[in-house]
């Protein structure tokens, strides 16, 4: 799950985990990294919604699973120069086993989740040698520049783990390694930890974004500038602008409404491995002040759009789904209890509520 450069509020850049380029026509300056512009990708075709809705390539209302197109192809290809990756993607199979998985899980939705996916995703993408993580969404912009939707790309050689394996790998991801611990994550019971729940999880969260963009919650998607410090959502976990001034500024660090108890939050970066700032020392006083706050995962509080996109994924698949969320820590033969689902908590009563309405306002989207 790749971070990647986003316009955010307008022009303000900042980074973001599993969302994309800046938005078409918001770019208020064009850098250029390793010989390509940024307005190369916010402005590349596959950022508009007349490219997907070509007859060639996709139907409103219609989910399309299959290889990457070339021109997406393309488009990677770029992004992964600007962001200074040495991989160059390729299309994946389309008769592979991994397309079969992405249908199942795709299936496995609910009802309502389902429906947002059919209004509003146009396309899941497959290839192989992506770079930089797993997968990640972009926006697409409508004709009057607003978001219609989202596409998403999955590596599929990177998704060869279980859904217990890969949620483990990604929560560990944020600690430095060691060889006589571990970070342990159930998302599934033993009878249902296989590669399609893991895909199940991911697209999930990949679909927060969709979400996110369409309805501008955390404004990932551009076109909408209104002050955030003004959404439901956002303001009951962020704090934006910093209390010190009135208006916003390049160069601004967000703050959560809980960094008092644990100030260092903004250097937690997951897909840091051995460049994490932390390590096993870290793991259970980070976990300890986890749990005073409303976020349903540690992820969550690496950023404001990656909290919606947490909260949506977590909220879909324990409540909805009822199923397990927990996170324990293990060294040798000892397991301890970590983290589990905040959902019934005090604490996550209002985020819950509030994602039941922002998933009910996505549901109902023409």
């Amino acid at each position: 799950m790749k971070i990647l450069l986003t316009t955010f509020f307008g022009g303000f850049l900042g980074l973001l985990g599993c969302v994309h380029n800046a938005w078409p026509g918001e770019v208020t300056e064009d850098p250029v990294r390793n010989g390509i512009r940024l307005s190369q990708l916010s402005t590349h075709p596959v950022r508009s919604v007349a490219y997907w809705q070509q007859a060639d390539q996709i139907k409103p209302r219609r989910i399309r699973i299959g290889p990457a197109p070339p021109e997406l192809i393309e488009f990677m290809h770029l992004d992964n120069a600007f962001q200074g990756y040495d991989e160059r993607p390729v299309p994946a199979s389309q008769d592979s086993e991994f397309l079969r998985d992405i249908e199942t899980a795709m299936a496995s939705l609910p009802r309502a989740v389902r429906r947002i996916a059919e209004r509003r995703l146009f396309y899941i993408a497959l290839v192989r040698d992506l770079g930089g993580g797993t997968g990640y969404m972009d926006a697409v912009a409508d004709t009057d520049g607003s978001a219609a939707g989202g596409f998403i790309v999955l590596d599929e050689g990177a998704l060869d783990k279980t859904a217990n394996a890969w949620a483990s790998w990604r929560e560990g991801s944020a600690f430095q390694p060691g060889t006589d611990w571990s970070l342990e994550t159930y998302i599934e019971r033993p009878e249902d930890d296989n590669r399609v729940n893991a895909i199940r999880y991911i697209l999930l969260h990949e679909l927060g974004h969709v979400v996110d963009a369409v309805l501008g919650v955390t404004q990932i998607g551009g076109g909408n500038t209104q002050n955030i410090a003004d959404n439901g959502f956002y303001r009951l976990s962020w704090t934006y602008p910093p209390p010190s001034q009135n208006t916003v500024l390049p160069g601004d660090t967000l703050r959560s409404r809980f960094d008092t108890g644990w100030p260092e939050r903004e250097l937690l970066g997951f897909y840091s491995f051995d460049a994490s700032r932390f390590d096993v020392t870290h793991v259970q006083p980070i976990y300890a002040w986890l749990r005073g706050t409303n976020f349903p995962t540690l992820y969550a509080a690496t950023s404001p759009a990656d909290d919606f996109a947490e909260s949506f994924v977590n909220y879909v698949h324990v409540v909805m789904g009822k199923r397990p969320f927990e996170i324990r820590l293990r060294k040798g033969e000892k397991s301890e209890f970590l983290f589990g689902s905040c959902w019934e908590t005090p604490l996550c009563a209002d985020k819950r509520a509030t994602m039941k309405r922002l998933l009910l306002r996505a549901e109902i989207l023409q």
